[in-house]
């Protein structure tokens, strides 16, 4: 499966993510940058921990700061919308 995008609203505000599958589970970037990853356990979707994205741990040597960029916080309710999006791709 190849990298998609999806849109979803945060703070009241559009904003597009980037989404690429992997074996189990999803990880998610803005603006290029990894901000999360999320999988599915049973019925409900989960943010993962750092430790378990090795895309992660290689990024954290290539990060750079991002002119205007707004800092995206994943929360339960950014999950939630992400987890949608995600499923409606797939479907």
């Amino acid at each position: 499966m190849t990298a998609f995008d999806i849109r979803i609203s945060h703070n009241g505000e559009p904003t597009i993510l980037s989404i690429i599958p992997k074996d189990d589970y999803f990880i998610i970037t803005h603006h290029g940058q990894i901000i999360g990853a999320t999988r599915r356990e049973g019925l409900d979707w989960i943010l993962m921990e750092r430790t378990e994205i090795e895309e992660w741990q290689l990024a954290a040597y290539e990060q750079h700061a991002i002119g205007n960029s707004k800092h995206l916080v994943l929360g339960a309710a950014e999950i939630n919308l992400i987890a949608g999006e995600i499923e409606n791709h797939l479907k």
